[in-house]
């Protein structure tokens, strides 16, 4: 503490009346190297946010970003302010954190999780429904989204997702303890109905003259290779045209139920299991995809998430 403690009083000695409200649209534009994506998550338009952006930059006499074809970089001070922000919240969520345990007024303890929509849908309301039956001591939130999963701004006690070190999810902070929970990877399901018509891909080259079901929009999951089925069986940099497209886990696992096409999805799904699709080309999958327990380290000695993390262990690694 004393360390960031120290970094903060040398960086804001001139800043009496820092910002802190405009410190946490910084934090977001940062996390998502785009003002557009930060207004939509934030739902303040564009112009909004680059304003409020060059008040602080005004205010802090530095630039905090640079344009890219990509979007937006941080620049060397962009860099140390995103630190110092993401530090002295994590470090304020810690103290808000003893300051309650400290306290036995005999409430239930709420336990806030976050993880994608699929995985919140489909997995992990199950594990948590089941738990939360033999732990009636606890209110669980569970979250899904598949834009940001962020355990500071968001006041989230665990995130559950993939560690992806092209986007900024996951800070190298210290404060955040990162360990692997399970992996999963996607296989290609039909429907009966589907192969009766079509006939039964038997090679990956034959996806080409298939109808395929994929994800609309996979620049806004950056959290897997959403439409890894689109490049099966084709050169590098080559796309399958897709037959029908959602951005809804359900609408396109319906539309398979109804023989539309093939659709690439993870059998550890429920709505999977439950669809009575058949996994066709068996030995074609995608990458696996590694899923991580994600929480500030005040956490680490916690009794009530240690007990709930052994258990998510051995649900998902039996």
């Amino acid at each position: 503490m004393s360390h960031s403690k120290g970094l903060v009083e040398e960086t804001f000695t001139r800043l009496p009346y820092f910002d802190w409200d405009k410190a946490k649209y910084f934090y977001y534009i940062a996390k998502l190297g785009s003002l557009s994506e930060a207004g939509k998550f934030l739902n303040i338009s564009q112009p909004s946010l680059s304003r409020k952006i060059s008040i602080l930059e005004d205010h802090l006499k530095c630039k905090l970003f640079t344009r890219t074809p990509k979007g937006l970089d941080l620049t060397r001070k962009g860099e140390e302010l995103f630190t110092i922000i993401e530090r002295t919240f994590l470090e304020l969520k810690g103290f808000s954190y003893n300051a309650a345990v400290s306290i036995d007024n005999g409430q239930k303890r709420k336990i806030r999780i976050a993880t994608t929509h699929a995985m919140a849908a489909y997995i992990f309301n199950d594990l948590i429904l089941e738990y939360n039956k033999f732990h009636p001591n606890f209110i669980f939130e569970l979250i899904g989204d598949d834009h940001l999963i962020d355990i500071i701004f968001n006041d989230v006690d665990i995130a559950i997702c993939p560690i992806d070190v092209s986007v900024k999810t996951i800070s190298n902070e210290p404060g955040i303890q990162r360990e692997y929970l399970c992996s999963i990877e996607k296989k290609l399901y039909a429907s009966n109905e589907y192969l009766k018509e079509y006939g039964e891909p038997t090679r990956v080259e034959d996806l080409k003259y298939h109808r395929l079901i994929a994800f609309s929009h996979p620049e806004k999951h950056p959290y897997a290779n959403i439409n890894w089925i689109l490049k099966l069986g084709l050169p590098e940099g080559e796309l399958n045209e897709p037959i029908y497209t959602s951005n809804s886990v359900e609408c396109m696992i319906e539309a398979a139920k109804k023989g539309i096409g093939i659709v690439g999805s993870y059998e550890e799904m429920r709505i999977i299991k439950e669809s009575k699709l058949k996994n066709i080309l068996p030995n074609i999958t995608d990458k696996k995809l590694k899923q991580y327990l994600i929480y500030p380290n005040y956490l680490i000695k916690d009794p009530d998430i240690l007990e709930l993390k052994n258990y998510l262990h051995m649900k998902l690694t039996k």
